[in-house]
């Protein structure tokens, strides 16, 4: 039986939030990226700022357009990369996006919640992933 991995929420401005770090792989190597969790969003999002930071030429991939919570829509750049979720490497589709006004990174259920059933615990304050086998 897998062992359920616990993430503890993040404080932000004085409040907890589903704020979780996770190893994502990409040509250069491994890099600790935070994601808020989102089970409404279908694709995790990430920053280009972090691809340009560490070299990684997002633009070389299929372009898509994703539909965010206030309804317009966001150009990213889907890649297939390893993401570490715990003890756990899976391939997740990540979409870069340039124009992204948020200040976190999204991980949406794609590729991810079919891996895992994923449990928010708000009175505990943590977010849950229990792996399917």
């Amino acid at each position: 039986m897998a062992v359920p991995i616990r993430f503890p929420y993040t404080l932000v401005s004085g409040r907890r939030e589903p704020i979780i770090a996770l190893g994502l792989r990409l040509p250069q190597g491994w890099q600790r990226v935070d994601f808020y969790v989102d089970s409404g969003a279908a694709y995790s999002i990430v920053s280009a700022q972090l691809a340009v930071a560490v070299g990684f030429d997002f633009k070389q991939s299929q372009r898509a357009t994703v539909q965010v919570g206030d309804g317009h829509c966001l150009p990213v750049f889907l890649h297939r990369l390893p993401l570490q979720i715990g003890p756990r490497v899976i391939e997740a589709r990540i979409g870069f996006a340039e124009q992204y006004g948020l200040h976190f990174n999204l991980l949406g259920r794609l590729d991810v919640f079919d891996k895992f059933n994923v449990s928010f615990r708000e009175r505990e304050g943590v977010v849950i992933f229990e792996p399917v086998e």
